[in-house]
């Protein structure tokens, strides 16, 4: 039985899924052929489970189905897998701890108010946002705490309280206490964005891999908006329940032209105007104390890096 001893755990839209591809060129290093098991996020499961059935990106809820992932490596020295949502629960960093005290955590941390903005946006194209406007959906997270005004097919609320998602000192705190400070690595993503060579060198040492490895560069994750929220998030979801035996069996070949059909009627490319001034403003001022914190606990001025 191959048991994984890597974990990048997020942060979400901060670079996971370019560092899941390139980790996995390396010949010492076997990543999950599925990203995102999800698998030690249990209240994340519950709750899709009482609200939806569980039906929708949780098929690895159960231990020997999510061992199965890792079947394919032969004698790699690392194996790993990559969730973002472990870095919003509150179990997952205990629960991995438990299954394995031995593992490696990999955290990648984005400026605030960008991860809040790109956040918003995926949560639109996944269909568990109905509101367009920012800043409006933010407003909302009080309510939606409260279980009010949560769109009818969002699986997880809590996906949708977006400033309470970029309390980053909390999150990383989890897994300072649950693991020797050795075995967590926390990158920042604009350095990582600007040289993927040198940082991807850091994280080889941390792994005890060949770190002269030379990677393919790797550009994923393209920002999109969506055309049409309600009718997307209710296709998104009905279409899920209905296509998912589907999408499992049928081959890559058929499944990427009906993607490339069917995407541009529900999509189109991502806006690049930045957060309204006063949004920013405002936002800053509210994270900037997490920002403070969190720079202290890893030695590094966050405030000068973000332009706080």
């Amino acid at each position: 039985m191959n048991k994984p001893n890597l974990f990048i755990v997020g942060k979400a839209k901060s670079g996971t899924t370019a560092l899941h591809a390139m980790l996995d060129q390396h010949p010492e290093i076997f990543m999950s052929p599925f990203k995102e098991p999800n698998h030690f996020n249990r209240e994340h499961i519950d709750e899709a489970k009482r609200r939806d059935g569980g039906y929708r990106g949780l098929p690895y809820k159960d231990l020997d189905r999510y061992l199965e992932l890792f079947d394919g490596a032969d004698k790699q020295k690392i194996i790993g897998e990559a969730s973002p949502a472990y870095m919003d629960s509150r179990l997952a960093a205990s629960e991995i701890a438990k299954f394995n005290p031995d593992a490696k955590i990999l955290i990648i941390l984005r400026e605030p108010v960008s991860f809040v903005r790109s956040l918003h946006s995926q949560m639109l194209r996944s269909g568990n946002e109905t509101e367009k406007d920012l800043d409006k959906a933010l407003r909302l997270e009080g309510a939606r705490k409260r279980g009010e005004n949560i769109p009818k097919f969002t699986s997880n609320p809590a996906n949708l309280f977006y400033a309470e998602r970029a309390n980053y000192c909390e999150q990383v705190g989890r897994y300072l206490d649950a693991f020797d400070p050795s075995q967590v690595k926390v990158i920042i993503f604009e350095d990582f964005r600007e040289d993927n060579r040198a940082v991807l060198k850091t994280i080889l040492e941390f792994l005890g891999v060949d770190a002269e490895f030379s990677f393919d560069p790797i550009n994923l994750n393209v920002r999109e908006d969506v055309r049409f929220v309600k009718l997307a998030s209710w296709l998104i979801h009905h279409g899920e329940r209905k296509a998912g035996a589907f999408k499992e069996r049928a081959p890559k070949w058929l499944l990427a032209p009906i993607r490339a059909v069917l995407r541009p009627l529900f999509f189109r490319k991502g806006s690049s105007e930045p957060v309204n001034s006063q949004l920013r403003a405002d936002l800053e001022s509210k994270f900037r104390p997490d920002v403070e914190r969190l720079g202290k606990m890893l030695g590094i001025d966050l405030i000068e890096k973000w332009g706080y």
